[in-house]
């Protein structure tokens, strides 16, 4: 069965290791290989192999074998071997690999939310997830930041395009009221649910002052368009 490239194997770095176990004994490679039971010919040659880091895979006997002879212990590779495992799982790293090739696809804003959102979901799951989970929930948080990165530019061309002064209360109003109005569209799709929220909100604008401005008629229009597009998208 072929081995993944994403599983244990000894390396160059840990052959170097190996080696300076057994020259601090002062042991030729032969001399190891007799004391590791293997005196046939070709051993001195495997361990040489083995201490260059090319054989990736040797038995869990050999390598304790190999520490047995040089009067070593398991101890000796410790770093090493914490190094390897304390790294996330295969399944982990395969979806930090798929996540980040999504992105590269993504303005660099985007693109820089998506992979903090990532890490910090799955540092937060007692388990991994599927890699198609994963690259699907992180799929679906681009979509959202893409889709609230072009509500801003909206609403922000409609404030200026008005004249309408950026810090004024009626517009850090009619943010809210965009805000609010696109996430009502986009997560309810039963109109007659939807129907009452939307009630409340257009309450909430007169309320709040900005009921009865064509600025927020216009930011309606443009809001309502931006979220029927996408959902005709998904």
């Amino acid at each position: 069965m072929k081995r993944s490239k994403e599983t244990f194997k000894v390396t160059s770095k840990m052959g170097a290791r190996l080696r300076e176990l057994r020259l601090r004994e002062g042991m030729t490679q032969q001399e190891l290989a007799v004391l590791m039971g293997r005196q046939g010919k070709g051993n001195a040659f495997l361990i040489s192999r083995f201490e260059n880091g090319h054989v990736p895979y040797p038995s869990f006997g050999f390598v304790a074998d190999y520490l047995r002879a040089c009067r070593a212990s398991f101890s000796d590779l410790a770093d090493l071997l914490n190094a390897y495992t304390l790294q996330p799982t295969v399944i982990e790293q395969r979806g930090y690999k798929r996540v980040r090739s999504l992105t590269r696809k993504l303005s660099w804003r985007t693109a820089k939310a998506v992979e903090n959102y990532d890490h910090a979901v799955t540092k937060a799951r007692r388990r991994p997830e599927s890699v198609r989970s994963r690259v699907a929930h992180a799929r679906a948080y681009a979509r959202a930041q893409e889709a609230q990165r072009q509500l801003n530019r909206l609403v922000e061309a409609e404030i200026s395009a008005a004249h309408l002064r950026s810090l004024s209360p009626e517009a850090a109003y009619l943010r809210v009221y965009a805000r609010k109005l696109y996430r009502l569209l986009s997560r309810n799709k039963d109109e007659h649910k939807l129907k009452p929220k939307l009630e409340e909100l257009e309450s909430w604008a007169t309320e709040a002052g900005i009921g009865s401005s064509p600025l927020r008629a216009a930011v309606r229009e443009r809001v309502t368009a931006l979220a029927d597009e996408r959902t005709t998208r998904t």
